[in-house]
């Protein structure tokens, strides 16, 4: 993932699909922080999806959100071993 406008779209949109997340674009990574005030540097897409995958919610992506919003959460829950529940479209 190239570019701090990629990375910093892809932060915003593991930060909404798992709440309790504070995820940052940093050059060449992201910083992932939970609410206790731990973080992890994920230099990679594969480290980030890992990490973050524990804290997805019950949500599905926003409407229109694109095909992109429903991808992330896909691999989210798949990460976290929920990939049989992946969305609930309206």
């Amino acid at each position: 993932m190239a570019g701090p406008r990629r990375r910093a779209a892809v932060a915003r949109a593991v930060a909404s699909a798992c709440p309790g997340l504070t995820v940052r674009a940093v050059p060449g990574a992201w910083t992932v922080s939970t609410r206790t005030g731990r973080t992890t540097v994920c230099r990679t897409l594969d480290a980030l999806v890992t990490t973050a995958a524990p804290y997805t919610g019950a949500i599905s992506p926003a409407e229109g959100a694109g095909p992109e919003a429903a991808l992330l959460l896909t691999a989210l829950r798949a990460a976290a071993g929920r990939g049989d529940a992946i969305s609930r479209q309206p």
